[in-house]
């Protein structure tokens, strides 16, 4: 026969007491997650969150968010309300702040608008887009009561002054034909050198420059050095679009290595090298070679002086007869 001390009695019966309190609040908490796991399972957002630290005066934000449901039986009446503290005028919704998410489709994207008045503090703004949804009419067929479903978006911007920035994510260059001598001027070919540009800044903005170095196919030595003629298009911000930069160059047709150089404003924002492929003339489908400003200066100057000379001359008469009618009618 086994014979506990009081002390060993006592410690059983705290032991006990302690599993008998535990037991309820374990039994409720696993109650309401086996419940609540069936109710928010069949929907979802993706990207559960608008954030964005660049923002400035004036900036137009746009951000894509996709709903996201398993079982899309049913309409659902959505409904949306915002509360961003200091900045909620700010939020609109393509679909409104209340529309339904049609049955047959498991996602369907919204498109967040953030507008930054001109007058808007440099400060941090945070809060939640919240979105329910439920069955139209909010009744369920057969009686019985409908389950809401509903979604976070977490929101933090940030206003602040004027970013500069950009990435270059793909790069590409076209083939082109040599240049050509026409009615005694040389144009040069066309080199259209393509980019892929995210501007990752809160201002309209781009490459400012290009430069190329054009070495032979065997890179032993350099045989012309160019810059872009163009003005490069710019790209609204937290855009991506792709940009093109000509440049001219002298070269005959072969077979080049292409070193370049992508700035903005006078930092170096990515350098690189590529083939590049120069055919004769009418040998590259859809090739537009340069006109008039791709010209040399000299070249420049005698189109000019072809047109000038003349206009000068006929203006000189023009004078003269109008100097002659003068003098007859005193």
């Amino acid at each position: 026969m086994r014979i506990c001390s009081p002390e060993a009695e006592a410690a059983k019966k705290r032991e006990s007491s302690l599993r008998s309190r535990l037991f309820f609040p374990l039994l409720v908490l696993t109650a309401y997650l086996v419940s609540a796991a069936p109710a928010y399972a069949g929907f979802g957002i993706t990207p559960p969150y608008v954030d964005n630290d660049r923002l400035t005066r004036g900036t137009i934000y746009k951000q894509t968010i996709n709903l996201v449901r398993s079982d899309p039986d049913t309409d659902l009446q959505t409904t949306i309300t915002v509360n961003v503290p200091g900045a909620q005028d700010w939020i609109s919704v393509d679909k409104g702040m209340s529309f339904v998410l049609p049955k047959g489709e498991n996602q369907f994207p919204i498109e967040i608008t953030v507008r930054v008045p001109a007058n808007a503090e440099f400060n941090s703004y945070k809060g939640t887009i919240r979105i329910r949804t439920a069955p139209s009419g909010d009744v369920p067929e057969g009686g019985g009561v409908s389950i809401a479903l509903g979604a976070q978006v977490d929101v933090s911007m940030k206003v602040v002054d004027k970013i500069y920035d950009f990435n270059v994510r793909r790069i590409r260059l076209a083939d082109l034909e040599t240049g050509r001598t026409k009615w005694g001027l040389y144009f040069p070919g066309k080199i259209r050198f393509f980019m892929t540009i995210e501007n990752t800044g809160n201002t309209e903005f781009g490459p400012t420059k290009v430069h190329f170095d054009l070495y032979d196919n065997q890179m032993e030595s350099l045989l012309e050095s160019t810059d872009n003629l163009n003005r490069i298009e710019r790209i609204p911000p937290f855009g991506t679009k792709e940009v093109v930069a000509e440049l001219p160059t002298h070269l005959p047709p072969g077979l080049y290595v292409a070193k370049y150089t992508i700035y903005k404003n006078e930092e170096i924002a990515q350098q690189g090298q590529l083939h590049l492929s120069i055919g004769p003339p009418g040998t590259v489908a859809g090739y537009e070679g340069y006109g008039f400003d791709g010209l040399s200066v000299t070249d420049k100057l005698k189109v000019i002086a072809v047109f000038a000379v003349p206009l000068l001359i006929v203006g000189f008469f023009l004078y003269l007869l109008l100097q002659r009618r003068k003098r007859r009618r005193r």
